[in-house]
């Protein structure tokens, strides 16, 4: 690679090429698998400021919330579930007993013969035939 540096001098005005070396760069390390005591240096980390209370409220906040909000709604749903089943209890109750007592108080009656049907139709006469 050639690199042009101009060069003031008395003599001329023009500016002269001068080779540099250049260096490849090193090739690749391969990795290894366990480094103990190495460290790289040159390597600087950017540290950032931790999430803030705020982030941390709202974290478990929220989910706590939802979930406080979910088992107070279902001990509602219970609660109106059994109310309605003890309200159909007390009715399907009150039936068996209403047919208990039915039974109970029921007078025996003396069933009579049913009368004999008379029909009120004419009846036919045979005319006779000529034959």
């Amino acid at each position: 690679m050639m690199v042009c540096n101009l060069l003031s001098s008395s003599s001329s005005t023009l500016p002269r090429l001068i080779p540099t070396t250049y260096k490849p760069p090193p090739p690749p390390l391969p990795p290894r698998i366990l480094q103990v005591g190495r460290r790289k240096r040159g390597i600087s980390l950017v540290t950032r400021a931790g999430p803030s209370a705020s982030s941390y409220i709202f974290a478990f906040v929220l989910p706590l919330s939802l979930l406080a909000v979910t088992i107070f709604t279902s001990v509602r749903i219970a609660d109106k579930l059994e109310q309605k089943f003890l309200e159909e209890l007390a009715v399907n109750q009150a039936i068996l007993e209403a047919e208990e007592n039915d039974e109970e108080v029921s007078i025996p009656s003396v069933k009579e013969p049913a009368p004999t049907r008379t029909r009120n139709r004419p009846k036919r006469e045979v005319e006779p035939s000529s034959k």
